[in-house]
């Protein structure tokens, strides 16, 4: 839900204009519209257990169809000239998700901790100062986490520092 909204507001508040809205609309519907859609589906199918793809053995064949929907609308967006803040969301996604497939069948590492990482860097880099001010949601968000026994501190610690230095660091090198 986090990145659809950043591919929505970051290339709409950077431009300004009704066409970086609807780029961003168009990726945020292919890329989060089209995932949740799917594990949703297969999730009240009975193919996966819920929508939290709780069973480690059924993460991965979701994250690669996920990496590919996110691979495929890169390339569109590179193709056609899109706006940089997608190409840099996008690129940043490709690489932490990448990992996060790697390591997840055998370590829960928070996801929600990576994007409320990556998010915190991204918004200053995006807004500025104001970006700062989702520094205190990225840290309840984390707590909730814990709260909730979704996941330990390891793994939230582990989610939000790979998604400050690769998510936040990729969309600084590439739209900053």
């Amino acid at each position: 839900m986090v990145l659809a909204v950043l591919l929505v507001v970051i290339p709409w508040t950077a431009h300004g204009t009704s066409t970086a809205l609807l780029w961003g609309v168009a990726a945020a519907l292919s890329v989060c519209g089209v995932s949740l859609a799917t594990v949703t589906v297969l999730s009240r199918r009975g193919v996966l257990t819920d929508h939290h793809v709780s069973v480690k053995e059924h993460r991965r064949p979701v994250m690669v169809g996920t990496f590919l929907l996110v691979a495929a609308f890169l390339a569109v967006t590179l193709a056609f000239d899109g706006p940089v803040e997608i190409t840099g969301l996008l690129t940043a996604t490709l690489a932490a998700s990448a990992v996060v497939a790697l390591v997840s069948p055998w370590w829960k590492i928070s996801v929600h901790g990576m994007m409320m990482g990556g998010t915190a860097v991204i918004l200053p880099v995006a807004w500025g100062p104001w970006g700062l001010l989702f520094v205190p949601v990225a840290v309840a968000v984390c707590v909730s986490r814990h709260v909730l026994r979704a996941h330990t501190w390891p793994q939230l610690v582990a989610g939000s520092g790979y998604g400050v230095f690769f998510l936040g660091g990729i969309y600084a090198l590439i739209a900053g």
